[in-house]
């Protein structure tokens, strides 16, 4: 017969004790979570890189475009852009994709820049840099073909 005291020596632990987070474990959740983060910062790099490349459009005839006045134009890669002729003779192209979370960005006539009504986001009209808003980079510039 088996004295209760010796089978409760013979095995220790409580699951209290098991449960608690030990070195070992501690280093290979770190481990993990590193691996995790480093991943994450790759794919993001390489969206980024993606979202940089600047698109080609097809020709077209801008003359037809008042002052102030924007139109969407389909790219040869895909996606859309916006041609915008500011002045008379100064027409500016973007990719119409925010760099935020891609949303479609819209030309505001009345403010005189680009503007993302998913987050609320405005972009210079002349650079596509940002002004406010949570994108950390501008609208990635459009390639016009000449006519």
């Amino acid at each position: 017969m088996v004295n209760r005291d010796q089978s409760a020596s013979a095995f220790p632990l409580r699951v209290d004790a098991e449960r608690r987070l030990d070195r070992r474990r501690f280093l290979g959740v770190a481990g993990c979570a590193a691996l995790l983060v480093a991943g994450g910062e790759w794919l993001a790099r390489r969206g980024e890189q993606a979202a940089s490349t600047p698109l080609t459009l097809a020709p077209i005839d801008t003359a037809g475009l008042a002052a102030g006045e924007a139109r969407a134009v389909d790219a040869r890669e895909g996606g859309q852009a916006l041609v915008v002729r500011l002045s008379a003779d100064e027409v500016v192209a973007f990719d119409r994709r925010c760099p935020h979370l891609g949303c479609p960005v819209v030309w505001s006539a009345a403010n005189g820049r680009f503007e993302c009504p998913c987050h609320h986001a405005a972009f210079d009209a002349r650079s596509g840099r940002v002004l406010f808003g949570p994108p950390r980079r501008g609208l990635t510039a459009a390639v016009l073909a000449p006519v």
